[in-house]
């Protein structure tokens, strides 16, 4: 067995929780507006704002390291909503308490009404948004006040996108917010022209049952059907994932409402057209926001060990001959999914770690045979280090559902990818990987939507194997691998982007006391 169990090591200061101090009766009193100059004579204080979903934390708590990072003298606060902070820190001794880590980030939860997490089958789809929203504004309002009574008001807002009352918020207190967008910039424009007039078009192209059936949208280049993000194909509100596309509509009305600033977790050289796609907001590339010595934050919420074994399993192994497998920790996979995968990496002949998460079952190596025969020469874990596993120099390709923060992660490592993409913003991404970068290839589904082993095993040979197709592909993952890491070094376009953005409040402190920026 791989897996081990060791406790989590975290070293925390622990504080008394900002929603037990401020009651709703005393709130309105403790939160009034902030004028812009007692906002400019502050010391410069971000405010992050997250969903309890660990692909929107990870983003977030790594863009607020950077953010620290690049103005030591500045303070950050994270906020996720309480759900998540229990599980981010689970020795605190209440679910809502305040803690502080070693690189001096406060986290100060805010309730969403779902304190225990929310699940679809007890509280019922219909009721997440407006709870959501009614007990977020609240509480989150609360955060605020709390933090300005203590005398460390908030100067700067930064909120991910699917908790789009935040501006609102912001704007109560007299706080200036921005949008962090965590998925691509073409994703965020294709979304901005179906909220804008191209609904019906967008859609139809989406459930056009041809494959070649493409769309051009302003400032983009024609997408097919198969790159578009998977919720612009809803046409009904009885649709299972019609809640994910109302919450995104209302997002678009904010924004053109309060017309924030868009920070974006992309580079230039990756994007550049669709950074500028939609004049009406100025989009910012910010990324790749991975794990690196300024941003080493990184979150599971499924963590079930340090993951030592998976490293030392992978030691034994050649370089560049491991298939590494995940499919990430929100959408569950079908039986025939998971056994056509389980096939087709047999079918390569090649060593595969496996990262499936199945709750709180053990980890499970996979060392016997099956009734035909097959040996197995993989394993299966519940949880690994995904950063330090792409960075393994035995790991040779990266077979994944396209999530936006694990493609970051494989391009800034070099790891060429078999995308397998499922929803959301994974077609796109996908395209992104395939068409764009040329870093990957994308497998086909069948008629039910699985990818089947022999394809499976086609696009891991394309990848990995001798040919001309798989040298060109890890050609350009090196490629890529730099472009990425020269975005965020010291004057690249991302660090450069991030920098200015943190120092606008920086430059108004440093004018309010007579000071000057050397």
């Amino acid at each position: 067995m791989l897996c081990s169990c060791l406790a989590e090591t975290w070293r925390l200061r622990r504080l008394p929780s900002t929603l037990g101090s401020i009651s709703p009766e005393n709130h309105a009193v403790s939160s009034q507006k902030l004028s812009s100059m007692e906002r400019s004579s502050a010391t410069p204080h971000f405010l992050f704002v997250t969903t309890p979903m660990q692909g929107h934390i990870n983003p977030a708590r790594r863009l607020a390291a950077r953010v620290m990072a690049s103005m030591p003298g500045a303070r950050v606060t994270f906020s996720t909503a309480v759900g998540g902070h229990r599980l981010m820190f689970p020795s605190l001794a209440t679910p809502d308490e305040e803690t502080v880590d070693d690189a001096g980030v406060l986290y100060a939860p805010y309730s969403d009404g779902f304190d225990e997490g929310f699940r679809p089958e007890v509280h019922g789809m219909a009721t997440y948004k407006e709870r959501a929203r009614a007990v977020g504004r609240e509480t989150l309002s609360a955060v605020v006040a709390g933090l300005a009574a203590r005398g460390r008001p908030v100067t700067r807002m930064v909120y991910a996108f699917l908790v789009g009352w935040a501006p609102h918020v912001a704007r109560v207190h007299g706080i200036p917010a921005a949008l962090y967008w965590i998925q691509p910039a073409a994703v965020f424009a294709v979304y901005y022209h179906y909220f804008h007039g191209h609904e019906a078009l967008i859609a139809s192209c989406a459930n056009d049952a041809d494959p070649d059936a493409a769309i051009e949208l302003p400032g983009l280049p024609p997408l097919r059907s198969s790159a578009l993000p998977s919720i612009v194909c809803i046409t009904s509100p009885e649709h299972p994932h019609y809640l994910l596309l109302d919450m995104m509509r209302d997002l678009f009305l904010v924004l053109d409402e309060y017309k924030p600033k868009v920070l974006v977790n992309t580079f230039d050289a990756l994007e550049p057209s669709a950074l500028r796609a939609v004049a009406q907001f100025e989009l910012v590339a910010v990324g790749p926001v991975v794990p690196d010595e300024a941003s080493p934050s990184s979150t599971d919420l499924f963590r079930r060990d340090d993951g030592k074994g998976c490293m030392e399993w992978l030691d034994t192994k050649p370089a560049r001959s491991v298939v590494y497998v995940s499919f990430g920790s929100i959408l569950s996979m079908s039986k025939r999914q998971e056994e056509e995968t389980r096939r087709g990496l047999e079918a390569t002949g090649r060593p595969y770690l496996w990262v499936a998460r199945k709750g709180a079952g053990e980890c499970a190596t996979l060392n016997g045979g099956d009734d035909d025969g097959v040996r197995a020469q993989g394993v299966v874990m519940e949880w690994c280090d995904q950063v330090k596993v792409l960075s393994h120099p035995a790991v040779g390709c990266f077979v994944k559902h396209c999530g936006w923060n694990s493609t970051l992660e494989s391009v800034t490592s070099g790891v060429p990818m078999v995308a397998v993409p499922q929803w959301t913003d994974q077609p796109t991404v996908a395209w992104l990987v395939e068409a764009r970068m040329g870093v990957g290839v994308r497998a086909r589904a069948d008629g039910e939507g699985a990818v089947d082993r022999g394809e499976l095993q086609r696009c891991v040979e394309t990848v990995m194997g001798d040919g001309e197709a798989a040298l060109g592909i890890r050609a350009q993952a090196d490629l890529w691998r730099w472009r990425a890491e020269q975005a965020i070094v010291g004057g690249g376009t991302s660090e450069s982007n991030l920098r200015a953005f943190a120092s606008e409040l920086c430059s108004d402190v440093n004018d309010a006391r007579g000071e000057h920026v050397t």
